[in-house]
This record gives C-alpha cells, structure tokens and sequence, in this order.
C-alpha cells in the first residue's frame, strides 16, 4: 500500500470512515468511477484507516497496523492486483481455491479471497480485501464469489474497484453499494502529477488532457501519449501517410501491460485508438460550438479542421470499430492503420499500401 494523502476524494473516505466508527459501513463497496481518477488509492487509504490503532479514520502511518499494512504484511489485509501482475482476466483460482498449473494466475500468496476470509483475524480488527479492476474477472469467478458477498463474517470489508462496473454480472453488482468517484479539478490533477515528479510545465498540460483522471495522465507519460498524438495530428492534417504513421506509433518506447508480446501489442493498440476517439470526439464537440479551450486535445482539433463533419463521423464509428476489434484479439496493428486510414484527408497511395 501507499501512503499518499488522498487529493480530491478525502471527503468520500471520511464519510467511510464514519461510517465504520458509527458500525454503518457496508461489507462489499463498489468504487466505480473514470479510470485513473484514484479509485484503488481510496480504496487502499481506506483500508488503511481501518487498521490503523487508532481508526477508523485518518491513519497515523506510525502504528505497527499501518506498517504492515504499508509494507504488504498486514495479516489481515489481502490486496488482489492484476495490473501489477499484468494478468488480462481474473481466473476463479483469486476467488475459490482451485487448482491452477500456470504459477503467475495464481493468486497472490497462493491463498484465494474465499479462503482468507474464512480465516480468523489475527490482529482482532477488521479483515479488509481489495480487488483492483474487478471487471478483469470471468463469469465463472464472479459467480464464485457471490455466496462470499452475501455472507462475508463480522468486521469484513471487500472493495471491488472498476471503471467498466456495466462488465460485471448484475448479480454481483446488486451486492455491493457503489460510491463513485469523478474526475478532478485541473489544479488537484496538476498537484498530484507534480508529486510524482512531473516537472510543472508539462504537469499543467498533462492535466489539460487527461481528463481529470492524475493516473492516467501518468500512464499516457509512460506510453509516450505525446508523440502518439504528434502522429495522429499529422495524418488529420494530411502532412503524413496513415500507414506509416501507424508503424511509426508502433515501434515507440512506452510502457505497457500483458504478459506476451501480444498482449503488449494489444496494449499499445487500445492506448492509440482511446486516442484517436478522444480527438475525434473533441472535433465533433468543436464543430457542435463547444469551446476550444475546453477541450483535451486542442491541436488535434486544429489539425481535424479540413476534414468534413460527416467524415470525422465516420472516422469516429471507424476507429470505434476497430477499438472492439482488438478487445476481440483480432490483429491489433491493423486495426491502428484502418483507424488511422479512416481519419486521412485523402486515401494513401499505392506505393503507400505495399510498404
């Protein structure tokens, strides 16, 4: 766990945390929201503030609970991440205990969220569980964790974070009381990117585009989001053929989940398209009288202005299309370059094509 102080949703976790002083607080929480806005973080300070000796309510970071919560040795606090262990799907082995050959799906410690929850609690407190993108989950590892949400124990509490909660079953969705979570103010972004060591400057632009959402400007840094959309504009403005730009997005540096070189090209693939929608979605926005500077991606407006509004539509449905192929494991490169063709002024060349 972090211990970063929460910018921005402090005051849903305080009520939380009232909550539990006042034994109100729910067993299963949804923390639903834009992607990279904080969810897990919440989620993580929450926890952290129930096994501080001194909570529920703000951790003191010096306790003996919270060391071992902050250092990931707390006995009674079960982190499930599958980001961090670049796993697409949440098998039913992190639920129910199974059987798993693969060692990287298994769950982490080797001991499934069922199972700890069926333990006692060591330090008399509570028993706390998060599981970080719980949409990653199967239908058959969902189900498998219904009779858990229904009957967890005294003192338990389970966090599902998502961003896609319309990905999990209705079911498991009836069980949980959602707390959302928005995006941020510009300046909150901004402090929280300066933090990380994000040099003013580009904080504040970061902070301009990603859409109130700290975590995910962080990860279009790391993806090179910057040069992706250099690409991206040119073709808009016709100074680039869409083929070689969409080569040129595929060979750049940049960090991205999955296990396998496909996945990873999987990665990289969604991050481009989210980026190429974003912008098309800023130009139709533009063209509907929305101000320019309120948008994300301003230069890539700039750059979209020759194009026909019925074309930018187009593109749009195109690279929408394209964005579902490669959550299908259709070829994710080629569903760049019909994103990209789609988004040119005008068709590429014939030489262009055979290359």
């Amino acid at each position: 766990m972090r211990a970063l102080e929460l910018l921005g949703h402090g005051p849903v976790i305080e009520g939380l945390w009232r909550a539990a002083r006042g034994q109100r607080l729910a067993h299963a929480l949804g923390f639903f929201g834009p992607p990279g806005v904080g969810k897990f973080l919440a989620a993580e300070r929450l926890v952290l503030g129930l096994v501080c000796q001194n909570g529920p309510g703000e951790p003191c970071l010096a306790c003996g609970p919270c060391k071992r919560a902050l250092s990931g040795s707390h006995p009674d606090v079960l982190v499930l991440d599958p980001v961090e262990r670049e796993l697409e799907e949440i098998t039913i082995a992190w639920i129910s205990p199974r059987d798993e050959p693969d060692k990287e799906k298994r769950p982490p410690g080797g001991v499934p969220l069922e199972e700890f929850l069926s333990l006692r609690p060591l330090e008399g407190g509570w028993r706390a569980v998060i599981l970080r993108e719980a949409d990653r989950m199967g239908n058959e590892a969902q189900n498998a964790l219904l009779k858990t949400l229904e009957e967890p124990g005294g003192d338990v509490l389970i966090v599902l974070e998502s961003s896609s909660p319309d990905d999990l079953l209705p079911t498991v969705r009836s069980r949980l009381v959602p707390v959302w979570f928005g995006a941020l103010a510009p300046e909150q972004v901004q402090a929280v990117l300066e933090r990380e060591g994000v040099a003013r400057a580009e904080a504040a632009e970061l902070a301009r585009s990603c859409r109130g959402a700290p975590g995910r400007a962080l990860r279009l840094r790391e993806q090179g989001a910057a040069a992706v959309l250099e690409s991206i504009a040119r073709v808009a403005a016709g100074t680039t053929d869409p083929l070689a730009a969409a080569g040129e997005i595929g060979e750049l540096e940049g960090e991205f989940s999955g296990r396998t070189p496909s996945a990873k090209a999987r990665a990289r693939a969604r991050a481009a398209l989210d980026l190429v929608i974003e912008a098309l979605g800023d130009a139709l926005r533009s063209r509907a009288g929305g101000a320019d500077s309120r948008l994300a991606h301003r230069a890539l407006v700039g750059a979209c202005r020759a194009i026909p509004e019925v074309r930018l539509q187009a593109a749009l449905e195109r690279a929408l299309e394209a964005r579902q192929d490669v959550d299908r494991n259709l070829d994710p490169a080629l569903a760049v370059e019909r994103a990209l063709l789609a988004l040119a002024p005008t068709a590429p060349s014939s030489s262009a094509r055979s290359q």
